[in-house]
């Protein structure tokens, strides 16, 4: 405990919010860059690996990663997340046109898949920059939600999520927000319109891509939707908790399993 505490203040002094690394990706193979150390290692990390450990998830924005980070963390110490080994995050700082939706193995260090992401069609057009956690909005929410079960809707096979924060997300199930497959998430269709398709409010992916991403994060595993919100990031009953020991506790919690 002693050690632990040593090592958080180090960190504080050495990593400043406004001063964490940047990512540098790996995108020709989708894994996340070998890292020089073992999990058993970064239990008990010298502040040059866990920069080390940040600099790995490069799909993603800097702030994006920091926060899922922390959100997983904070969920997971209310057990929340009963499928430890995985975090999805959806990128909505990225335009419709790219792949935004990346679902990671913390325990191997790889992305093991990554798509195009509908966001609503009240949130915008190409890019979204408008959420509502109200029925009938049509608009995205942001925030942490845990991918709970499958059931077979108008849409096919589908994940219901529970949000996590209140007046934030948690009207998810209520809405109907459930990630499913669309016609309408294709580079054919952006090639034709120039941007993604949009729904309802659901995080709807590619028809040839829904089916294995909703097995792969179903049952218990941590999803988090971000956009540089500056309403949601103050506001977010989650992320009031963030501080730089949160990348700590994340790899902490990995090595123990």
């Amino acid at each position: 405990m002693k050690k632990r505490t040593i090592f958080l203040i180090a960190l504080v002094i050495f990593f400043p919010l406004n001063s964490l690394p940047t990512f540098a990706s790996d995108a020709a193979n989708n894994t996340i860059a070998n890292l020089p150390v073992s999990f058993d290692q970064i239990v008990n990390p010298g502040e040059s690996v866990v920069k080390e450990y940040v600099d790995c998830f490069s799909v993603v924005s800097e702030d994006a990663m920091k926060y899922a980070l922390s959100g997983y963390a904070e969920l997971n110490n209310e057990g929340k997340i009963s499928k430890k080994d995985i975090i999805t995050i959806v990128d909505f700082s990225k335009p419709s046109t790219e792949e935004r939706m990346f679902v990671i193995n913390l325990k191997t260090k790889q992305v093991i898949a990554k798509s195009l992401c509908a966001h609503g069609k009240n949130s915008g057009e190409i890019w979204a920059d408008k959420f509502s956690n109200n029925s009938e909005s049509y608009q995205s929410s942001l925030g942490f939600y845990v991918c709970s079960e499958t059931y077979d809707g108008k849409h096919g096979y589908s994940l219901k999520l529970d949000g996590q924060e209140a007046g934030i997300n948690d009207n998810a199930r209520e809405r109907g927000v459930v990630v499913h497959g669309a016609d309408y998430v294709s580079k054919q269709f952006i090639a034709s319109t120039g941007r993604l398709g949009r729904s309802q409010g659901c995080p709807a992916l590619p028809l040839e891509q829904y089916a294995k991403i909703i097995s792969l994060i179903k049952g218990g595993s941590c999803l988090f939707i971000y956009h540089p919100n500056k309403y949601y990031r103050t506001h977010s009953p989650i992320l009031k908790h963030y501080n730089e020991s949160c990348l700590a506790d994340v790899v902490s919690d990995l090595g123990e399993q």
